[in-house]
């Protein structure tokens, strides 16, 4: 049986032996195609839930807070009831025998059944709101009246409901009262004029000292429940209708790509975008390691490379993943050139503090050629050509043969070139960039992007026919990352530093790239 291709197929034989894992850097996924169809993509788990639950705590608690407000506000404005009960038990009159003793004894269980229904008519209803002068009609006091006769037994309980409890309590004994004389109305008489059937009461009512309804805590119990429930489901509605990506599992079960690697959600990188080369044993640090690690083990049949780094959406942090990367690869020895062709809202110059004004844009005019308009960045002279002018139509000057040749040109001259592209939902740009150079890394910000728009945006690349390389996860919180990303950083460092860099050798064909005076 023929087995499914993996994205790493090529590198399973070259690497296994050198770090032991089929693909040689165990922070790229090696998932074959077919594992989309196992993993069920939009499979809800129970870390999403929970995932879900903890981002909008805040909204569950508060639904279910107001329920409980709502239920207090009705326990207080409704008026309370009180309920009185009365018993009678139901005999009859029979033989001495055991056998007349049984027959009595079942026959007052049948007819307490039916004398607990007689309970609620008006034949007995009538003379209780006469004796009692009591301002309703029949059917107004049935529907505060229940009757019922527990099972295997010739007890009937009556219940009378009242805003009163004296009269509650006034109403039960009046209604036992009538029941009984009513029963002894309809039944027939023996032949002595005596009632084969009596009925007496046995525990009269008492006047309720607390109401019966509203009870506080039902209310409130209840009420706090439908407040939980309102809050789960405007979760679960909110999320079907702007589901964002919550975690790294959930960004495999939509996508079912290549983990190139997750960058963590640092508040510091607000306001420095780029990690420090200093401390090279921050979490940052390795983390764009790790990712430098992997990308280097793309586009393997190729000497010179080309990445265009794209996201779904603004707000994503591509250009500062397109930055670090760059950095990072040009930290390792290898000719790095890092392009700005977002064209619309360029950001390069002022993450790394370079000059905007001559970029590609210039190239393309004709203003300057590609060795003015390059510039070093950094002790390891990491080279960037920025975006100039923002021009009236990006579209156009990408789309162009002299673009593209720009970009061959900058392919043959560096090992690497770090292409920094618009968002694919707004503008078509990163598309067309990435088809002409086999590809693009996917940057999705977690919990910044929805899904829709993650698949409208692997979706315009496969339809530009630009195949996706693989995802850099962004933003991802704390909780969330996979455990190797704590283990060994001060180790790692001096091991990933040993499978990217490049033997000498390599690089003495190389054109060397002037940088610009000052």
């Amino acid at each position: 049986m023929q087995t499914a291709p993996t994205h790493c197929h090529s590198l399973i034989m070259t690497r296994r032996d050198v770090f032991g894992h089929p693909c040689g850097y165990p922070a790229l996924e090696c998932r074959s195609k077919s594992d989309g169809h196992r993993n069920g993509g939009g499979r809800v788990t129970h870390s999403g839930f929970w995932i879900l639950v903890r981002k909008r705590w805040f909204v569950i608690a508060a639904l279910s807070l107001l329920g409980v407000v709502i239920g207090s506000a009705y326990v207080v404005v409704t008026p309370p009831e009180y309920t009185a009960k009365t018993e009678l038990f139901v005999s009859t009159v029979s033989g001495d025998n055991t056998a007349d003793l049984a027959q009595g004894s079942n026959f007052a269980q049948q007819q307490a059944r039916n004398y607990s229904i007689v309970a609620q008519r008006d034949i007995v209803l009538v003379p209780v709101i006469t004796a009692l002068g009591l301002k309703t009609t029949p059917d107004e006091l049935s529907d505060r009246i229940s009757a019922s006769v527990p099972l295997n037994s010739s007890m009937i309980s009556i219940s009378v409901t009242d805003s009163s409890p004296a009269r509650a309590a006034a109403t039960a004994d009046a209604v036992g009262t009538s029941l009984a004389n009513t029963v002894i109305r309809l039944v027939p008489k023996r032949s002595d004029g005596s009632s084969p059937v009596n009925l007496q009461v046995v525990q009269p009512a008492r006047v309720p000292t607390s109401p019966s309804a509203p009870n506080p805590r039902v209310v409130l119990a209840f009420a706090g429940i439908l407040g939980l429930l309102a809050g789960l489901g405007f979760t679960a509605i909110a999320e079907l209708i702007s589901a964002k990506v919550r975690s790294v599992d959930h960004l495999k079960e939509i996508t079912n790509l290549t983990i190139l690697g997750t960058v963590s959600d640092d508040k510091a990188a607000v306001t420095s975008p780029l990690f420090s080369q200093s401390n090279s044993q921050s979490l940052r640090s390795e983390e764009y390691r790790q990712i430098r690690t992997n990308v280097h083990f793309l586009h393997p049949d190729e000497s010179h490379k080309v990445f265009v780094v794209t996201s779904s959406i603004p707000g994503e942090g591509k250009s500062t993943t397109s930055a670090n990367l760059a950095v990072t690869l040009a930290a390792s020895g290898i000719a790095t050139c890092l392009v700005e062709a977002d064209l619309r809202k360029p950001a390069l110059g002022d993450y790394l503090d370079l000059e905007g004004g001559v970029g590609l844009t210039t190239i393309l005019a004709g203003d300057a050629t590609l060795d003015e308009a390059l510039q070093s960045w950094g002790p390891h002279q990491l080279q960037v050509l920025l975006s100039g002018q923002v021009p009236p139509n990006p579209s156009e000057l990408l789309e162009s043969n002299q673009a593209q040749n720009l970009l061959r040109t900058l392919k043959a001259r560096f090992d690497v070139v770090i292409i920094d592209c618009p968002p694919l939902m707004p503008v078509t740009d990163a598309a067309v960039v990435a088809r002409a150079f086999g590809g693009a890394i996917l940057v999705v910000g977690v919990d910044r992007v929805e899904t829709r728009e993650l698949k409208m945006a692997m979706d315009a690349l496969t339809t530009s026919g630009a195949p996706i390389l693989g995802v850099i996860a962004n933003f991802v919180p704390a909780g969330t990352r996979g455990r190797y990303q704590t283990y060994g950083q001060t180790s790692g460092h001096a091991q990933s530093e040993r499978r990217t860099r490049k033997p000498e050798h390599r690089t003495k064909d190389r054109e060397v790239v002037p940088s610009l005076p000052g």
